[in-house]
């Protein structure tokens, strides 16, 4: 596969493995510290603390664009923009990360069901020899790691191929205009200092169409929060320090949910900014 790619596998959120192994695209702290981010955010989605319709629903994949400082905002469409897939289950997670101009929406698709099916290999080879997936990083020779890395391998180097057969046997669920969103059935705005209070009370809403409960907005909100904090991280590195708060201008991630009956997608925006030295996070949830 010509491309630059990155993938990880967690266990409760607990950093285990990469493959390639070399720091190729972040520093590996960096990728232990998204392990457990995108791990809360699985979890909140599991336990159907967030449901559009009754129904709960999964990451299809994410978004990351590049923060703007008021320093670099002519620089900002030098900077790379991340794509970032996740399959979760039972707290055991297999992600990756692509540069964006090398990943499609029929890319993304194959990706996640590429990813579900190393996760759910994975649980049963340990469940056959009676192993836990907290035991990965110490059985002898790295079996385990060594299987899922010749499985990316093979599958990276014929992708291409893969992925164009994979959609005309029907496994993509897309038509052209899945990923399209027109239609906006939430929009809210938070400062982002308020993002874990009562959002009855701090939260302005626009529009609620999905009806969403307390618990879901609270929900909302932490995911939202996360894709800020998600955002900092991805753009920081050893030689650069994070934006900081009072610094950022303008942040926009994007997280597109698949609904688990009925297989609809909703892309929920969320874009942090500054105004009047107070930092705002809006979100917009679109179908």
């Amino acid at each position: 596969m010509e491309k630059s790619s990155l993938r990880w596998a967690s266990s409760d959120g607990a950093f285990l493995f990469q493959v390639p192994y070399e720091e190729t695209m972040f520093p590996l702290e960096t990728v232990i510290l998204l392990s457990s981010s995108l791990y809360a955010i699985s979890v909140f989605l599991e336990k159907g603390n967030l449901s559009f319709g009754g129904e709960k629903l999964s990451i299809i994949r994410l978004n990351f664009h590049p923060p703007i400082s008021e320093e670099d905002i002519a620089d900002e469409e030098l900077q790379e923009k991340y794509v970032i897939h996740s399959a979760f289950h039972d707290g055991f997670c297999f992600q990756s990360i692509f540069h964006e101009s090398d990943i499609t929406n029929e890319h993304s698709e194959f990706e996640k069901a590429f990813l579900e099916s190393v996760v759910n290999h994975v649980l049963e080879t340990l469940d056959k020899s009676g192993f836990h997936v907290s035991d990965i990083p110490f059985l002898q020779d790295n079996v385990v790691i060594n299987d899922v890395e010749e499985m990316l391998h093979e599958i990276d180097t014929k992708y291409k191929s893969l992925v164009a057969s994979w959609s005309l046997a029907g496994g993509a669920d897309c038509e052209d205009n899945r990923f399209d969103f027109s239609s906006v059935h939430y929009n809210g705005k938070i400062k982002v200092k308020d993002l874990f209070y009562d959002l009855d009370e701090n939260a302005i809403e626009a529009i609620d169409e999905l009806l969403l409960g307390k618990e879901g907005k609270m929900t909302l909100f932490r995911i939202a929060k996360s894709l800020v904090g998600l955002s900092g991280l991805l753009y920081s590195d050893e030689s650069t320090e994070k934006i900081s708060d009072e610094e950022l201008n303008f942040a926009h991630s994007e997280i597109i949910l698949e609904t688990a009956d009925s297989k609809r997608l909703f892309r929920l925006d969320v874009r942090a900014y500054t105004i009047d030295e107070e930092q705002y996070c809006d979100i917009t949830i679109m179908g």
